[in-house]
């Protein structure tokens, strides 16, 4: 009879088992029960005992199947002794620093490669090589004939506009008194106009090679004569930008031909450089224009700063990596072009996420954990974690915004629950 009352109490256990436990917690409990039931016929009281047994076992089983953890309960004395900090999980970034290896190159922005504009012989050199020099400072000179070729077209073409303006005046006064045609007026008209064209055109090409065609400001002019512009056959070589000398290839008496394509003097801006990173594909989306890059070199101890202007949309085909500029600034003259450097980017993490102290997690039986209240107690929470940086570490899952978490004492909450001897998972530290 004693068997069939339990068969019965079973039944209605497995029957409500489904809403509470799940089907896997009712098969190991209906397995303990019938092995029970077959080897122990002691009395109705045992058998009562074991259900209760097996059902226990199956609730604990399913509560740590879905992470429902039993609490940490502490003493009196524990509770004196240890300082628990409870916190609400704060939303937030991680950053995180990215580490290059890079070269320092010429800020090709701010670097001139001169070259000779016209044919000439080379007359005078008033700079060497690692001299600061300003925009417009004279660097050289040639004797061009072509230059003293050049300035007499145009003042041909001056005096010839002057001539054709002064017929064209004279022909306007005529043609309202009728003493002259209309096509004579009309000639006038055409040959001013040409004049002025010849003029134009003289003037364009003295300016396309940086000559004033009125010689305002020349070194060379002294004074006018009859207000003549004077042939001029010294061509000047100006820096284009104030920097310093980096290379000079010229030599007095050299002489330059009508096609030169040689570079004469180099000229860059030495306190503004560029660094060039490579960049894994994979850190490529962490960097942007605009982040500020720390740099420092091997051989010294100084810190520089720059900052990305350009990120390159391209991968390099032979190193597989990508391509970051930054423009650095070096008024001290610390770095120097071809050294190779370590560039550290402050990055943040591109979603907004759940951080935590770092100590607020801790590893038990290989799985990270939170400790969260429950109760009276305090139960271990799996997390998924994400970057850590700087004493905080990315949540990814297992703690939401807003939630109380243990920030403080968790290390020691970890202990207890080692100490004790208990399953991590399902203990009770009294």
């Amino acid at each position: 009879m004693g068997k069939y009352v339990i068969a019965g109490i079973v039944a209605v256990i497995l029957g409500g088992g489904v809403l509470m436990f799940g089907l896997s917690g009712l098969k190991t409990a209906g397995e303990r029960l019938s092995h029970a039931l077959e080897t122990d016929h002691d009395g109705h009281d045992h058998e009562a005992e074991t259900v209760k047994t097996a059902v226990s076992s199956a609730v604990d089983a399913e509560e740590k199947k879905h992470g429902e953890e039993a609490p940490v309960h502490l003493t009196e004395a524990q509770r004196k002794l240890i300082r628990i900090r409870i916190s609400k999980a704060q939303p937030g970034n991680i950053e995180d620093t990215l580490n290059l290896n890079g070269e320092i190159l010429l800020n090709l922005d701010e670097t001139a490669r001169i070259m000779p504009r016209m044919p000439g012989f080379v007359s005078r050199i008033f700079v060497k090589e690692g001299e600061r020099v300003r925009k417009g400072q004279l660097l050289a000179t040639l004797t061009s004939h072509k230059l003293g070729e050049y300035y007499s077209n145009y003042n041909s073409a001056l005096e010839q506009e002057k001539l054709a303006r002064s017929e064209f005046e004279m022909a306007e006064k005529l043609r309202t008194g009728n003493a002259t045609s209309q096509k004579e007026y009309l000639r006038y008209k055409r040959e001013y106009a040409e004049s002025v064209i010849s003029r134009q055109r003289a003037e364009e090409l003295l300016r396309s090679l940086l000559q004033d065609p009125a010689h305002a400001d020349h070194p060379h002019e002294k004074i006018r004569e009859n207000r003549q512009v004077p042939i001029c056959t010294t061509y000047e070589v100006t820096s284009p930008l104030s920097g310093t000398v980096i290379a000079k290839n010229v030599t007095a008496g050299e002489n330059f031909t009508e096609d030169n394509t040689t570079v004469i003097f180099t000229v860059s801006n030495l306190e503004r450089l560029w660094l060039e990173l490579r960049v894994p594909p994979n850190d490529l989306p962490r960097v942007r224009t605009g982040q500020a890059v720390a740099v420092t070199a091997a051989d010294t101890a100084k810190e520089y700063s720059g900052q990305i202007v350009y990120v390159s949309p391209l991968i390099d085909e032979q190193s597989r990596t990508g391509f970051v500029r930054v423009v650095m600034e070096n008024r001290d003259g610390g770095l120097r072009p071809g050294q190779f450097v370590t560039g550290r980017i402050h990055t943040v993490s591109a979603a907004e996420s759940v951080v935590v102290p770092r100590a607020a997690v801790q590893l038990i039986e290989g799985e990270s954990v939170i400790f969260v209240p429950q109760g009276d107690g305090f139960a271990p929470r799996p997390v998924t974690l994400g970057r850590a940086s700087g004493g905080i570490v990315q949540i990814l899952a297992g703690l939401k915004a807003g939630e109380p978490f243990v920030s403080s004492g968790a290390f020691e909450l970890k202990s207890i629950l080692l100490t004790n001897g208990m399953d991590p998972h399902a203990g009770h530290g009294h």
